[in-house]
């Protein structure tokens, strides 16, 4: 196995293991302790309910928008406390019988259902998530550690170990940090394969992709990116004349590979499904489908407006040719959850929104309405993700990237050392440029997560680089690389336990962090409980007004028996449907609110009212005028309250009234 000349490390590699086995137990401690100081996240309100459906029902239709792996290892912990008998109302709802289940509308009947030990079930189910931070910290350290030596290895674990962004999303119930690491580990058992190719290293990068692949659509990239990878090894470290024989031999091995990957993708979904054919399946996302003359739409109708809208215009690109009839060998469930995730990332044509509106352009699409820097539009930055990454990310560990970016060009290599590194960059450098230039999808770092442990591995270089130095320069370098480590760890305790909210001093820190991002960089609906605490110690009794983005209706504490007195603000006019008479269709009135800073900075988004379960649409600035009232507290710097005296109130009524420029 090629690796660069290494320096003689001074701690026994006993003592690294060690070491490394107590990085490892840190952070998950510090996830384990983070995830009960906050609620359930916008998206895991819905994960765990189907998550659930999928053990009960053993059919995957429920939010097939992901995998299932995730929601099945979240749900497994809590079967015992909730039976089918307990859920029997659930699945006779339209939610769950309607062709196109509605994953929201089930979610929330969930929280209604299962009020009682609504956050105790999430806690208990959080709880597995961070398993897969040891996973991929344990990739990161063998892989970093067999390219860089013990101390490179070392390094690399410590990046992983005090990332905030990993924290905050390694103790959630959705699929971001698990397809980091399980994305992460499966190229590493790819990598192991081109050093030594085998059945068996080829049937362990098989399961290993089977199981990214269960985890998240995105991981899919693998499919293209493992072939380059083995392409750059074949032209690196194979003579020319060794060539074909070589690759002679490993085709077996690619149909290894494909067998084994998909065999665990069928054995996760139970086999619903496998075998249909590829014609009878409804798509709708511009890559599985063909557009319809203009002249000949077709009738369609399943309760979805949205894909009804879509498949009036399109149709299943595969129906009425040779390759409809063929079998698919992967799950339904699959090919539509993809499907799903291809919407998304391409947007919804906008001349189907608006046929009438001759200054459409052709290919305009919208998509999630996106916020940066204080501006929200329908379509993205192409320089989103790394002003995002720049700001959420320590200091430390920006310092140390930089020093292996260095390291990269000036350190001295063979073929076979170029191999390593170029295994380490293809996958990072595609993800970032297919979300960067691809995609609008600009709603949170957490889709280029994936991205992150391969950057970390390599910032094991910078041991052997720094101990080719002169003696005094190479005291100083490592001097620096401690420094550095110790900042980082620094920064991002600094915002524990509310890790979601981490922004570096780029950014102005968590207080000035909504200035820039907002969504699931910042204010993911985190903060519910905790704004029930702080107003149970600091404004017990007092009716408090409350706009929030989230995915659960501040109502669960009356029927937790620990009831908030709380309203929806007034909204701007025009931004809401008309309420029920009451508070929330009057005035800003003097008194106590709580808003939630993606709606203070005017997302678009669903809120809820005392006088109903299901919650209202909100459109784009319904109350952003609170943006012109200082907030007295922050809750975990997601949540602003807000406490307005007459003149206050008086103030934010005019703003409120004020008239808003047209959007286009």
């Amino acid at each position: 196995m090629p690796t660069l000349n290494q320096p003689q490390s001074p701690i026994p590699t006993k003592l690294i293991y060690i070491l490394a086995a107590l990085l490892l137990l840190a952070q998950w401690g510090t996830a384990q302790w983070s995830l009960r100081h906050e609620n359930p996240t916008i998206d895991e309100v819905l994960h765990l309910p189907a998550g659930i459906s999928y053990w009960q029902t053993a059919k995957f239709r429920l939010y097939h928008h992901n995998p299932p792996l995730v929601k099945l290892l979240a749900a497994w912990p809590v079967l015992s406390r909730i039976t089918p008998d307990d859920q029997l109302k659930l699945y006779q709802t339209q939610y769950w019988t309607d062709d196109q289940p509605n994953k929201a509308g089930f979610g929330h009947d969930f929280a209604q259902l299962h009020a009682a030990d609504f956050f105790e079930l999430f806690t208990t189910s959080r709880s597995v998530i961070p398993t897969f931070l040891v996973i991929g910290g344990l990739a990161v350290f063998i892989w970093s550690r067999s390219v860089y030596g013990n101390l490179g290895g070392l390094l690399s674990l410590v990046l992983w170990c005090v990332c905030p962004n990993l924290l905050a999303h390694g103790r959630l119930i959705t699929t971001d940090v698990a397809s980091a690491a399980i994305g992460t580990a499966a190229t590493y058992m790819f990598v192991r394969y081109c050093r030594n190719p085998s059945n068996r290293t080829a049937s362990l990068a098989g399961f290993a992709l089977g199981i990214g692949l269960l985890t998240k659509f995105s991981l899919l990239m693998l499919v293209l990116l493992w072939p380059l990878i083995w392409a750059i090894q074949i032209i690196l470290t194979i003579p020319r004349n060794h060539r074909k024989p070589y690759i002679k031999n490993c085709l077996p091995h690619v149909l290894l590979v494909t067998l084994v990957s998909m065999l665990v993708v069928n054995l996760g979904y139970g086999f619903e499904g496998t075998g249909r054919s590829l014609g009878q399946f409804e798509f709708y996302s511009q890559s599985l489908t063909r557009e319809l003359p203009a002249n000949r739409p077709r009738f369609h109708q399943t309760g979805n407006s949205m894909l009804d809208m879509l498949g009036s215009h399109r149709v299943n690109k595969f129906r009425g040719t040779l390759l409809g009839a063929i079998p698919c060998p992967l799950p339904s469930e699959f090919m539509l959850g993809f499907d799903d995730q291809k919407i998304d990332a391409e947007g919804i044509p906008e001349r189907y929104i608006k046929p009438n509106d001759p200054s459409v352009g052709k290919n305009a699409t919208a998509g999630y309405p996106v916020y940066l820097n204080g501006v929200i539009r329908g379509s993205g930055w192409w320089y989103y993700y790394p002003y995002a990454f720049l700001i959420k990310t320590p200091p430390g560990t920006l310092l140390l990237l930089l020093f292996s970016v260095l390291a990269l060009f000036l350190m001295r290599r063979t073929k076979p050392h170029w191999f390593e590194e170029a295994s380490l960059l293809v996958v990072p450098v595609f993800m970032i440029l297919a979300m960067t230039f691809l995609t609008d999808i600009n709603i949170g770092l957490r889709y280029i997560l994936p991205a992150l442990p391969y950057l970390y591995v390599g910032c094991g270089r910078v041991v052997p680089w720094v101990a080719q130095w002169p003696a005094k320069k190479r005291q100083a370098g490592f001097a620096l690389i401690v420094l550095s480590v110790c900042s980082a760890g620094v920064s991002s305790a600094s915002v524990a336990p509310h890790f979601l909210a981490y922004f570096n001093i780029l950014g102005g820190g968590p207080n000035r962090g909504d200035e820039h991002l907002i969504d699931s960089n910042l204010d993911w609906g985190q903060d519910l409980v905790g704004l029930q605490r702080w107003l149970a110690e600091n404004a017990a009794g007092e009716s408090v007004g409350i706009a929030y983005f989230g995915q659960i209706n501040p109502d669960i504490f009356r029927l937790r028996n620990t009831p908030i007195d709380w309203y929806l603000p007034p909204s701007r006019p025009g931004t809401m449907p008309v309420l029920p008479s009451g508070r929330a269709s009057g005035s800003v009135k003097p008194g106590l609110y709580a808003v939630s800073a993606s709606l203070a900075h005017g997302l678009p988004w669903r809120v809820y009212d005392a006088s109903r379960w299901a919650p209202y649409q909100a459109d784009q600035s319904a109350f952003d005028y609170f943006l012109k009232a200082k907030p007295i507290a922050k809750i975990g710097w997601s949540i602003f309250i807000y406490r307005l005296d007459e003149q206050q109130a008086d103030a934010l009524e005019q703003e409120r009234n004020r008239p808003m420029p047209v959007r286009k």
